[in-house]
């Protein structure tokens, strides 16, 4: 690529929508013009070349006519024609100029027609047609000194032969500056007359020319202004989202932007734009809450861990210290858990993202339940679980599939009596995973409500058996990021509560 075609490919791009949308209205109008200027002086010279060749049968019929009746002179006045002998002299003519000495093949031949009979008389009427001949005349010659042309050029002629001609008849048409004319035989004339590409030709150039000069520059001028200020007006409502935007970006996160009637792209453009401020003032208002319920969270467990250190440290003799430290690391831990849950559900979003986009490769998730399960039942004597698991391959890594069962069977765990259920099957694309216990159950009214974050229900607020209330917020996040969905759903199998998250395997038909 040379480097002005460098250069051009830079500057396009620092040029505004409506600068280029001016440009390319311009550039676009002068090819129209380019391309349509040829084709219209085309279509003008055919029209008026057609009305040239019905001006030169109108000259031939009156010529014909001007013999036949015993015209004195001058026969047709403005035509270029010519009146041949059956010998091929120029007898009579207007205009036309005679090459026959610069080129041979410029000689226009007589026709002759065939002999009658013996005996028999001549046809009254002239037994030979009108007819069109073309005659190529080379560079700087032609048949009128006015079609002169720096070029070979093809000219066409009109021919025909007349009824016999008398010697006196004859002798009339030799001009003024020829008589007294040899006596000439009773003979038969060839008429050529030309059709004269004059006025198709001046007009053909000056509607070329006109199209070409003034026409287009100053049309294309206009298109090009049309085009400014039409897409000027185009981009109102993209310069009203933008000044939005700039609201929001001073912190007016409940603003949004208008969304213009007319369905196209920048209508598109706002919908987009208003769904992503809802997403965002969605996430602004759940980082809030969950500051303010971590710093409720928090407050509690440290406001224990503090007294149970302060105490002994008041009366450092009577203090049992083995049993407090066991009591502060307890606490410890409690605060570890509450921090790491707080973490996984700040990066849950961006890593459940980067697992429903492949990035991490595949999980067999009825592996991930079969292990934990062989964990528990290995650990935890007191309970049972029963499990039907069924193959089903998800995309992504084990980190977020893993924390999900493990947070759904803590929770069975932690309220069942004495039976937990697993379920896994596949159907349509989608795997369904149920994970019920034989506990008191979750009311109806609050099966939606489990999932907020830090939300406890009734039973589970004993510090000792309750965790934070962010396991169920987690596997709804987990799940929704994965592309799927977590519910608490009616008793099925066991009395008790039976969680039901449903996500995409991989490669299957949404």
């Amino acid at each position: 690529m040379s480097a002005d075609r460098r250069r051009w490919w830079r500057w396009w791009p620092a040029l505004g929508v409506r600068a280029r949308a001016a440009v390319a209205a311009l550039v676009a109008s002068v090819l129209a013009f380019v391309v349509a200027a040829p084709l219209v002086g085309d279509g003008v010279h055919a029209l008026l070349y057609r009305e040239a060749e019905i001006s030169a049968m109108d000259a031939m019929r009156n010529l014909q006519a001007r013999i036949r009746d015993g015209a004195d002179g001058e026969l047709l006045g403005g035509q270029p024609y010519v009146a041949l002998t059956e010998d091929g002299e120029w007898l009579a003519g207007d205009f036309l100029t005679d090459h026959r000495d610069d080129d041979p093949a410029l000689v226009l031949t007589p026709l002759r027609r065939a002999k009658p009979a013996s005996g028999a008389a001549l046809p009254p009427e002239p037994a030979y047609p009108v007819e069109a001949v073309a005659v190529r005349y080379p560079a700087g010659l032609s048949p009128y000194y006015r079609l002169a042309s720096p070029a070979p050029r093809t000219y066409h002629f009109l021919r025909t032969l007349t009824e016999p001609v008398s010697s006196e008849r004859l002798a009339l048409l030799v001009p003024d500056g020829r008589r007294p004319a040899p006596e000439m035989p009773e003979q038969q004339l060839t008429l050529y007359v030309l059709i004269d590409p004059t006025v198709a030709d001046e007009t053909t150039d000056v509607v070329t020319g006109l199209l070409l000069a003034v026409v287009a520059p100053f049309t294309s001028l206009f298109v090009a202004l049309v085009a400014w200020l039409a897409t000027g007006v185009a981009l109102r409502p993209v310069e009203s989202i933008r000044r939005q935007m700039a609201a929001v970006r001073g912190g007016a996160f409940h603003e949004r932007v208008p969304v213009p009637r007319a369905r196209d792209g920048i209508h598109r453009l706002a919908c987009t734009t208003n769904d992503t401020l809802d997403r965002l003032q969605q996430a602004l208002d759940e980082q809030r809450r969950l500051v303010a319920d971590a710093s409720h969270e928090l407050r509690s467990p440290l406001a224990v861990l503090r007294s149970s250190l302060e105490v002994p440290l008041a009366r450092p003799d009577t203090a049992d210290w083995p049993a407090v430290v066991r009591g502060a690391l307890i606490d410890t831990e409690r605060l570890q858990d509450l921090a790491d849950d707080l973490l996984l559900l700040a990066r849950a979003e961006r890593a459940a993202e980067r697992a429903a986009d492949g990035i991490d490769g595949a999980v067999d998730l009825h592996d991930v339940i079969a292990e934990q399960l062989a964990e528990r039942q290995y650990g935890e004597g007191e309970l049972t679980y029963e499990s039907e698991l069924a193959e089903a391959v998800l995309a992504g890594g084990e980190l977020l599939p893993g924390r999900l069962v493990r947070n759904l069977l803590d929770n069975a765990a932690r309220h069942a009596d004495g039976r937990v259920a697993v379920t896994l099957t596949v159907a349509d694309g989608w795997a369904q995973l149920a994970v019920e216990d034989d506990g008191p159950g979750i009311p109806a009214a609050d099966r939606e409500r489990v999932f907020e974050r830090f939300v406890r229900l009734d039973d589970a607020r004993d510090r000792g058996r309750g965790g934070a209330g962010l396991g169920l917020a987690l596997v709804r996040t987990i799940a929704h990021g994965l592309g799927g969905t977590a519910v608490a759903a009616a008793p099925g199998r066991l009395p008790g509560a039976r969680l039901v998250v449903r996500l995409p395997v991989a490669g299957g038909s949404r």
